[in-house]
């Protein structure tokens, strides 16, 4: 499904295609890359420079979840991709965009996150916000970030 346009001047010069996604429904990106999710719960995640080439694929298809995903958010560096559904308790990951895995440990089954509907970085990454169906704004600590 076609997803992106580049125009100059109103001319069409290229466009872009998520491999596999048939409904996108979240769009993030750092300086280095691009994160779509789709209604099926995959997240591709893309080179930025790669994406106007012509048969461009995903570095990582991120699989993890499996229902719409429903926020894709890259840290200020870019560093970790956090991506979350709200349409199942607990739905959300985290991946180190340089190793490209999800962080194993974390979130956990007794992490109360219940149904995430919003998510964030503080600006020196240390901190995540995460906002959930009950009303509650959740902090948690990134302690691999010295800075908040």
């Amino acid at each position: 499904k076609q997803w992106y346009q580049r125009r100059v001047r109103g001319k069409t010069i290229s466009d872009f295609q998520d491999e596999g996604a048939l409904h996108i429904t979240s769009v993030g990106h750092s300086l280095r890359h691009i994160a779509i999710g789709s209604d099926s719960g995959v997240v591709n995640l893309y080179n930025k420079d790669d994406i106007y080439k012509s048969n461009s694929k995903p570095l990582r298809a991120v699989m993890n979840l499996t229902t719409e995903i429903n926020r894709t958010v890259f840290n200020s560096s870019g560093e970790l991709l956090a991506i979350s559904s709200k349409d199942l308790k607990h739905s959300l990951r985290l991946l180190n965009t340089n190793s490209l895995q999800c962080v194993p440990n974390w979130p956990t089954s007794n992490t109360p996150l219940a149904h995430v509907t919003s998510l964030n970085f503080s600006p020196n990454s240390g901190y995540l916000g995460v906002g959930n169906t009950k009303g509650k704004a959740l902090l948690y600590r990134l302690t691999h970030f010295q800075s908040f």
